[in-house]
Formats: structure tokens, sequence, C-alpha cells
């Protein structure tokens, strides 16, 4: 029997299904497309670098006449992080293949599709929230953390590196008016404490007084869990805003909505931290040049392997497996803001 674990079927693989799968997974994926790409080139190590410039201040005297100004060293935020590869394989056997009356070669890569996407996903909120999976925090001790601490103790934004102890990339915006999220009732949060108008226009504040930069659409960008929306649209201001003469569209991925200067993307992998005491949501608004993400080997790669071998003696097991290499990383961490809100359905 010929072997048919090679080098031509993975390349089918790769050219045909892999390339059809990917075009859907990176059109759904939200994050994935809003992220700075900066290329990490072959022979370059494992750690990539962002620069981020600081920006000049204006001038502080006059010239005199044919004078000319003193020049100043231009200067930059520097980043690092090292680039990490996570790993998926699935195995059918060869009699369900026959026996099933669905697809399993199809559905297997469908399914491997769907796990790459959350991989993706993820991967970007390594260079927002720092480390939600991988043995990160868990719910509990983010939860903790949040409720007790004050916003100015949640990121300190001094390190050069995304692995310095901090708890996210970037700084924290509360809702509520108080200094920490547990001040306020779990059972009759202030309009002002949930994610609301109210509190989307706090955090855009924080970014206009920091001079981030909007995208070209004039709008900032906004990430969130669809539990935060869904409280968004109990806001009568919200309501109003979104009469049919107010409409707009975007082709972000992931839209559900705009608000006062923010596109807002969804999904259920957005961090929500539930617990008895309280539930809070966290949801990301940023512009431009906030945060990076960077891949090496191609990003995903998806493979095929099928054939008598070793591990694999009478051919009855086939394996589907994907591989992702990247990393994210917070550049400018002046470009976006961390909104953490009470969650009251």
């Amino acid at each position: 029997m010929t072997n048919t674990t090679t080098t031509s079927l993975n390349n089918f693989y790769q050219s045909y299904m892999v390339q059809k799968a990917l075009v859907t997974l990176y059109a759904e994926t939200p994050l994935y497309d809003q992220g700075e790409k900066t290329p990490l080139p072959t022979g370059n190590g494992k750690q990539v670098i962002w620069n981020a410039w600081r920006p000049l201040a204006n001038p502080s005297v006059t010239l005199a006449e044919g004078g000319s100004p003193a020049a100043e060293q231009a200067s930059g935020r520097r980043v690092t992080a090292t680039v990490q590869q996570v790993a998926k394989a699935v195995t059918y056997t060869d009699l369900t293949d026959y026996i099933s009356s669905l697809a399993v070669r199809e559905g297997v890569n469908k399914l491997l599709a769907e796990s790459a996407k959350i991989t993706l996903e993820y991967t970007c909120q390594m260079g927002i929230f720092k480390n939600t999976f991988r043995g990160g925090y868990t719910a509990s001790a983010v939860l903790s953390a949040v409720m007790s601490a004050s916003a100015s103790g949640m990121c300190a934004n001094t390190g050069t590196s995304s692995l310095t102890n901090r708890q996210f990339q970037f700084p924290v915006v509360f809702a509520n008016s108080g200094t920490t999220l547990s001040l306020v009732s779990k059972t009759a949060p202030t309009r002002s404490a949930v994610f609301s108008l109210y509190s989307i226009r706090k955090a855009t504040l924080r970014l206009r007084q920091k001079n981030a930069k909007p995208f070209a659409n004039g709008k900032f960008r906004g990430y969130a869990h669809p539990n935060a929306l869904h409280i968004l649209k109990a806001d009568p201001a919200y309501q109003a805003y979104t009469q049919p003469q107010y409409a707009e569209k975007t082709m972000m991925n992931g839209y559900v909505t705009s608000t006062d200067g923010v596109d807002w993307s969804t999904s259920t992998h957005c961090p929500r931290y539930a617990a008895t005491a309280h539930s809070v949501n966290l949801s990301f608004i940023w512009g431009q040049g906030a945060w990076g993400v960077t891949e090496a080997l191609g990003g995903l790669e998806m493979y095929v392997i099928t054939g008598v071998d070793s591990g694999n003696l009478v051919n009855t097991l086939a394996t589907l497996s994907y591989k992702y290499t990247g990393i994210a990383a917070a550049p400018n961490p002046s470009a976006g803001v961390i909104l953490a809100s009470h969650e009251l359905l």
C-alpha cells in the first residue's frame, strides 16, 4: 500500500482546503485584522521589537531673524515580546469515515478551523489584556484584583516588555465614579456604573486627553462581550442615539454597532469575569498604533497526516492538525484603554 503521508498531500491540503478555511477564519475573527502587523524576518531570533515614537513638544522660543532652532533627539518607546507557538491535533478512524453519513474530514476540518480562530483571537488579546489563557490568570483572581484595586493600579505602563509584572497591557478606566468597583451595589448599579454611553465617553475622553489618533473614519474601535452590549442597549441615551437617522455601517470584522466615536465588534471570548459578589465586563477601546501582532512561519499552518507508518501500522487513523506561531504586544499604551463596568443583565 502506498504511504499517503506525503508532501504532495499536505501541499494539496494547504493550497485548497486550508486556504478555503483561512479566508473564512480570518474574516470572522474579531481583532485579528485590527492590530498593527509587524513582520518577523527569518534569522532574527524569537524576540519581536515594536517601536512607538514619542510626540514632539511645540516650540518654546521664537527664532531670531535668520536663526535656526536647536535640533532635538527623536525618541521612542521600545517594546519587546517573544514569539510563541500553540498547536492542536485531532484524529478520526477509517471506520468512522466509512460508516458516517457526514463528510468526516470536512467536518473535522471545520472544528479545527474554529479552534484556530479562537487561538488567533486569544493571541491578539495578549497584546491587550496581557494574558487571558495559556496558564494565565484565573477568572476569580482577576476579578478579585479588579474589584479591590484602584484604576491607577491596574497597569503601571512603565515596563518595556510584555512580560513585566502588571495586570493588563493598557490602563483601566472604571465606569463608576468610585475608586474601586466593589463600592457599587451588585443588585442596583447606577447607569454610570454599567456599560453605557456615559461610561464609553469617559473612556474616550481619556484617549483624547492622551492625543490618541482615531482611525480613517474618525472613530476609535471597541471590543466587548455580548453581555456588555446587551446592557448598552438598555441605555435610553443609546436608544436615542441609534435612531435610523444616525445609523452607520463599517466593514470592521465582527462589527455590531457604533456609539459616540467608537465602532464596536463583539465576541464571547472578550474577558468577562462573573462571581456571586459581582460580575465585571472588560471592554477595550483603542486608536491607531495602540497594539500590534506579529507572526512567523506563515502564522497559521494546517496539516493532514494519513497512511501507514510506525505509529499507524494498518492505516486506521488520520490526523488533522494546526500550528500557530505569533505574539501580540502594546507599543503605545496611551492609545488604548480598558473599560471595566458592572454587569447586571
